[in-house]
């Protein structure tokens, strides 16, 4: 006899995990919830990035998306009574020509300042004095976003999981969702050895989502791209800001262990297959580029190499929800572009509240599926890694 629930979560990282606490949340026992991860709870890319935060962003609603996304973690941490150890550790954009510069003066001007989150403009003689470990030649300016920050990304899955486990959903690890059809009015979810029914089911599942979403006969613009990323043997802690290094499109930062992070865009693998392999080639190419930009670098030892993933959209923003001409009872969250782990809590709770009460929140319409046939789309200019 297959089991029944009104709602079927196929996915268990960020987004899945925060869609089953405020669905709980909202319906409590009176509805029946499972969660589906083909591995382990988090064993995507919600335990494989980078652990920050930001709400400075190319577009307006990307911006406004952001803010509501960190007001909404920090909400959840007291709620939750659990330690994300977020902290605003900050941003800076370091900038090598005017036209870089004229570029996040006007994003400072028509977004940053009109909602509160104005970056300061840090002249190249303040940054060779206040950041001497950073190569600083032909650094016209650095950027600064003191709002933006970091958090503990296993302490945030963590903390949702151990709520979960004192409500009514249902978490089915090593459960790999294989097949899903329509029969009697109920979707039918099928893996090796389980198998349930559903009355909604809502994909959340990351950079397997496009399988999942074709036998549903929905095609979403979602391209999986694999982000290989390093953490180096710990030393004395001094880079507190999260620095990117434009030119290249490279990331760095210490953990507050003292080991510096970081990672950069190298000739990604657009296939379409989620790959979370990792490659001596961008080991190689991402050591040199940080031998650039960090003195001196280059014998601290790499204690560690792990791949997760970008789900990039045409627009480089998320989508949420569900198109009217999708079957009924099917809902789709990601395509994150990156910003997956920062703004997936708040979107699994904006989700969550239209899929119970059929009304769309004011902040989810930007980021619906249509978007894409109708020609609205939101062109976010400021991807990271």
């Amino acid at each position: 006899m297959k089991m029944s629930y009104e709602y079927a979560i196929i996915g268990g990282g960020i987004t899945g995990l925060a869609l089953a606490y405020n669905l709980s949340k909202m319906v409590g026992d009176r509805k029946r919830i499972v969660l589906f991860e083909k591995g382990y709870i988090g064993s995507g890319s919600s335990t494989r990035n980078a652990g920050r935060y930001r709400v400075h962003f190319g577009s307006m609603e990307n911006t406004v998306f952001a803010i509501k996304s960190a007001e909404y973690l920090k909400m959840l941490e007291r709620e939750l009574g659990y330690n994300f150890m977020m902290w605003n550790s900050g941003y800076i954009w370091l900038v090598y020509s005017e036209e870089q510069l004229k570029f996040f003066e006007n994003k400072n001007n028509m977004y940053w300042k009109k909602l509160g989150i104005p970056v300061s403009f840090i002249g190249p003689e303040e940054m060779k004095q206040n950041y001497p470990f950073i190569n600083t030649k032909q650094v016209i300016a650095g950027v600064y976003g003191s709002q933006d920050g970091s958090f503990h990304h296993d302490a945030i899955i963590h903390g949702l999981w151990r709520k979960l486990s004192k409500t009514n959903v249902k978490i089915s690890e090593n459960s790999p969702v294989v097949r899903v059809r329509k029969e009697n009015g109920y979707y039918i979810i099928e893996g090796p050895g389980f198998s349930a029914k559903a009355e909604n089911i809502i994909v959340a599942a990351g950079g397997w989502s496009p399988k999942i979403l074709e036998q549903l006969n929905i095609s979403l613009p979602l391209v999986p791209v694999r982000k290989e990323i390093m953490v180096t043997e710990p030393f004395k802690f001094r880079i507190k800001e999260f620095i990117i290094y434009t030119r290249r499109n490279l990331y760095f930062s210490q953990t507050i262990k003292g080991e510096l992070i970081g990672s950069a865009s190298i000739e990604p693998k657009k296939t379409g297959v989620v790959d979370l392999n990792t490659t001596a080639t961008w080991l190689l190419k991402f050591s040199t580029y940080l031998s650039e930009i960090i003195k001196p670098i280059h014998y601290v030892r790499v204690m560690r190499v792990w791949s997760g993933y970008y789900v990039m959209t045409p627009d480089k923003s998320h989508i949420l929800g569900r198109s009217k001409d999708w079957p009924d009872g099917i809902y789709y969250i990601g395509g994150f572009s990156g910003h997956g782990f920062m703004m997936g809590p708040y979107a699994a709770k904006l989700l969550s509240e239209y899929i119970v009460s059929g009304k769309i929140p004011g902040e989810m319409k930007p980021f619906l599926p249509e978007r894409f046939p109708n020609n609205k789309l939101i062109k976010e200019d400021m991807v990271v890694g």
